[in-house]
This record gives C-alpha cells, structure tokens and sequence, in this order.
C-alpha cells in the first residue's frame, strides 16, 4: 500500500474517493513565491475538452497512488500540460497536473534534487491557482495541506471554507490549527461542523476524531471532548462490537464518568466484550501447524476465561465444520446466542451462521432467533 505522503491530494481534483481520508506527509520547501489569498475571483474555469478528458482518464490511471505507474503517469503529465497550454481555463485539468507531479516526487529518491525539484514545482502550479483568484475550494485546500506557516494555512482553509461552506477536511485542519494557537472555543465549533458535514466512512474517520478528542481533554476540556466521543460513538452505531472494541481501546473512561457522558457508560456494557482473546493467536498458530483438536481446547479454554467475544466461537465453529463435525459447531454457535446479551451481535452472527450450522440448532433456538431478527431488519 502506498504511503500517506504519496497519496497526497486526489480530494483537490475530486478524481480519487480515498483522498478526504489521508493527510499527506510534511511538506515540501515553500513556494517560491509567499503563499497568498486572491482577493477576487477573476479566473474563470472552462468544461473539461475532449482532450482534458482523455488526459484526465490517462491521470486516474496511472498517477493514482494505489496503482501509479511510472510509463502511464509521465505520459499523463504530458497531456496534461499540453491541454493548459492551449487552454489555461481547463481548471480540472490545471489541478490533476499539480498532483500528478507531486506524486510522480515521491517516486523519486529521498533528498535528490529531482524530488525536490518536482515537490516545488507542485507547489507552484497550486500556487498560480491561488494567486489567480480561481472560484473553487480546491486549489487554496490543496496548498494548505501543503503549505508550513500556520497563518497562511489559516487564511487558505479560512478562503476553502468561504468557497466550500461544507468542506469536510478543511473544518478539520481549521480545528486542529485552532486548537494548536490555544484557541479552543473557536477549535471545538470548528469540530462540530466538521462532523456536522462529514460523511462517516470507518475506523480512520473515527480514529481521527478520538485523537482530536484527545487533545482536547489535555486542555482540560473533558466535556468537550466527551461531545467529540459521543459522535463517534453514535456513527460507530452499526459496525460489529469487535470493530468498537478496537476503536475505543485506548480511551480511559474514568473522567468521562465521572461526568456522566452517554458513550461511556455505554462502552463500559461492552467492555468485558473488548478485553482481549489471548489464546486466539495460539489457537490460530497451532491450526497452521495441523494440529486442529489442540487449537479446539485452546480455543474452549479461552470461552471458559471470557465467554463474551465472539470471536473464539467462530472460530470453533470453523473448526468443527472443517473436520465434517456439524452438530459441535452448532452446539458451540448455540452456546454463544444463549450467552449474549446483545440484540444486535446476536442477530449479526445469526444472520452470518453457515447454513450447515443454521439447519442444526435446536429448532426452537433457531426459530427464536429468526423472528427476532427478521423484526430487527434495517
């Protein structure tokens, strides 16, 4: 997978749908010029031509961070270029230039000075962009994920956000910069908008939130934080317990209830379901070695320490299948449904179940389960 630096701004040409999620590395040496704000909007962007097009397909194909190919992307970079020569108003065309080139640096070797060569000019062809007035958020976020001085950073997402009211990542930025300058009131409303307007999209999403709920319970702001925390408890509302598990684990919930904040005393009903499965991966390694009747006492000793998590039934169920067992599995997935307390993991796993271990539950187990479920439909 490539790295977070290289993948650094498909959300500016709104040609890759993984970018809102990554932030790239810290940049690259400043523009030649003082990053600046246009005061008006004298650029007026024209539709992609036929040639922007096929330029702009060669660019998804080959100078995507996922797939880049070095042949494909120089050629992209070409067509590129050849199109905002004829037509500098080709505005989607301008921008997949910029990070084409950006990408096609971190293809190069660390230092050299055609990195840096290729990184400044990048940051030169947003920077025409920005001193051009253009009417659009992209370029002006582009540069400020880029760009190193706070206060310029701070007028770039301030001018995104005046173009772009609903700009998802650039509330974000603006909240953490905030935040760093100490100003925390300004920071937290930032926040709210931003998961106001966010679209959820899993754990990356909700890992971010926590560290900015994080920072701000070191600033003494538990409540705040414990705000930050509930949305994310609440967008987290349909993935698995395991998956809530994992993003919560390292959150102390003592100052949080101590205030009595939603999330955590919610969390504090699962916690004995995220507490950890340590003979799993030993169970795992001795089924890799073939010794599948050893992973299923290690795997029943675990159920005996922690009968909560899932997980270790499942994986007896796969067991015991595999060996052709089909009653043990269903005897151990039963023991499961009639432990767990949880309406919605109980209704997950049914409606998940091997339909050879389906078709061997207990009937009136089986039928409980049904109608319960069917009644819990989305």
């Amino acid at each position: 997978m490539a790295s977070p630096r290289f993948r650094l701004l498909a959300c500016c040409v709104l040609l890759s749908s993984a970018a809102w999620a990554q932030r790239p590395a810290p940049p690259a040496p400043a523009p030649a010029r003082p990053s600046a704000v246009a005061p008006a909007a004298r650029y007026e962007p024209a539709p992609p031509s036929a040639a922007a097009r096929e330029a702009l397909r060669l660019y998804e194909r080959g100078c995507q961070a996922e797939d880049f190919d070095d042949t494909s992307c120089d050629q992209a970079v070409r067509q590129l270029e050849a199109v905002v020569r004829e037509d500098p108003r080709q505005l989607d065309a301008r921008l997949a230039l910029a990070e084409a080139v950006w990408n096609q640096a971190f293809r190069q070797r660390e230092g050299s000075p055609e990195r840096d060569r290729l990184r400044q000019r990048s940051l030169e062809l947003y920077q025409q962009l920005v001193d051009l007035g253009v009417p659009d958020a992209r370029p002006y976020y582009g540069l400020s994920v880029l760009t190193r001085d706070p206060d310029t950073r701070l007028r770039l997402l301030r001018r995104t956000l005046e173009l772009a009211p609903k700009h998802p990542e650039a509330h974000k930025d603006l909240a953490g910069l905030l935040l760093t300058q100490g100003q925390v009131d300004a920071a937290v409303r930032e926040y709210r908008t931003h998961l106001s307007v966010r679209p959820y999209e899993g754990r990356e999403d909700a890992l971010d939130d926590i560290q900015f709920a994080d920072r701000l319970a070191a600033a003494g702001r538990v409540r705040e934080a414990s705000q930050v925390y509930d949305a994310v408890w609440d967008a987290t509302a349909n993935e698995p317990r395991s998956e809530r598990c994992q993003i919560f684990k390292s959150v102390d919930l003592d100052p949080y209830e101590r205030i009595g904040a939603r999330f955590a005393q919610q969390l504090r009903g699962i916690r004995a379901a995220c507490t950890g499965t340590p003979r799993m991966e030993g169970a795992m390694e001795l089924e890799r070695q073939g010794r599948d009747a050893a992973a299923i006492l290690e795997l029943e000793r675990q159920i005996q320490e922690n009968p909560v998590p899932a997980e270790p039934y499942l994986a007896l169920q796969r067991l015991h299948l595999k060996q052709g067992r089909v009653d043990e599995a269903a005897d151990v997935m039963s023991r499961y449904f009639r432990q767990e307390k949880d309406p919605e993991e109980r209704c997950r796993h049914f409606r998940t179940l091997s339909p050879r271990t389906t078709r061997a539950l207990e009937p009136r187990l089986m039928n409980e389960l049904d109608r319960a479920c069917r009644a819990r439909q989305p």
